[in-house]
């Protein structure tokens, strides 16, 4: 159970990554790929803190798949909100999707094991 805690809080810091990353890296100015930024890390960042936080192995599983299944919007989400020709987005958000979804279903699979 703490390896999925580890894991939800580092999906936590990606999310708080997410919200920051179309100022840092600089697409701010394409709408689409920055209001999806901002949304999907706000809710990478309280799902995140929520599985951490959990007391409740259900509950740190069903949080971890949650990010698992945002992560997967991540990858998709340049393509579908035809946003792919903003380099900096698609790329940040694939390999942030990416990176979330392995986070996520590894910690729903750890969630509920005996970890020392």
């Amino acid at each position: 159970m703490k390896t999925a805690k580890t894991l939800n809080w580092i999906i936590a810091a990606t999310g708080l990554w997410e919200i920051l990353a179309p100022f840092i890296i600089g697409y701010s100015s394409a709408t689409g790929a920055m209001v999806d930024a901002i949304i999907l890390g706000i809710l990478l960042l309280g799902f995140g803190l929520w599985g951490g936080l959990a007391n409740s192995t259900g509950t740190e599983k069903a949080m971890s798949w949650i990010n698992a299944v945002l992560g997967l919007w991540l990858v998709l989400a340049p393509f579908i909100l035809s946003y792919s020709s903003v380099t900096g987005a698609m790329v940040n958000d694939i390999i942030v999707g990416i990176v979330v979804v392995i986070l996520g279903a590894w910690a729903a699979v750890v969630a509920g094991k005996s970890t020392v």
